[in-house]
């Protein structure tokens, strides 16, 4: 997978791989390189696709999230008040912008709407960061996670194994993430970190 020489320089932000656009060491390139990827993902037909482009919000992310989900798998759990929630199950994808690699999981993610505004007022999701379900896919979603899987190899991006990235650090360390504490950190967590 990666060397200790290469998870050092993921940590320190530094730009990892052989092929476009990682060889170009432009972040601008990576990105447009993943957002191509993105639209390619929303192609696929009864897919939806949901990406944070912007770090969320704060910080620095070494990765972008994308949120996908079947349109069946969108369900109204409430109305009242002037208020809709709506539960969404799916699967996450966390792209790397500094290896051309990614992880795939399980999600729920929830959202409270001003019904008559269609203004977006609470919400809920999670991580595969910090959770357990990293990599794991019921059977539920086997067939949206093989397309998703072949569009990722379109790409050029390895799908990382949970049993690989979930080892301890082979070495001491600060990483900048919200997700682990310092006598803590796994290997996942030199490749996909978030500094809020």
């Amino acid at each position: 997978m990666f060397s200790i020489e290469q998870l050092q320089d993921l940590i320190e932000g530094k730009i990892i791989g052989n092929e476009f656009p990682y060889d170009t060491n432009n972040e601008q390139e990576i990105e447009a390189h993943i957002r191509r990827l993105f639209h390619r993902i929303n192609r696929i037909p009864n897919v939806v696709c949901e990406a944070e482009w912007n770090h969320f919000g704060s910080g620095y992310a070494s990765f972008v999230e994308l949120f996908c989900c079947q349109k069946e798998d969108v369900i109204v759990v409430e109305e009242k008040y002037g208020r809709r929630e709506i539960k969404t199950e799916g699967i996450i994808i966390d792209i790397c912008r500094l290896a051309p690699v990614a992880i795939m999981g399980e999600d729920e993610r929830y959202k409270t709407i001003h019904i008559e505004t269609n203004e977006e007022i609470g919400g809920a999701y999670g991580s595969l960061l910090g959770g357990s379900n990293l990599l794991y896919l019921s059977e539920k979603f086997q067939t949206i996670a093989k397309k998703l899987e072949q569009a990722l190899k379109e790409f050029g991006y390895e799908l990382l194994e949970a049993k690989k990235v979930n080892q301890p650090l082979p070495f001491h360390t600060k990483i900048p993430t919200i997700y682990r504490e310092p006598n803590g950190y796994l290997i996942i967590d030199a490749i996909f970190y978030w500094e809020d």
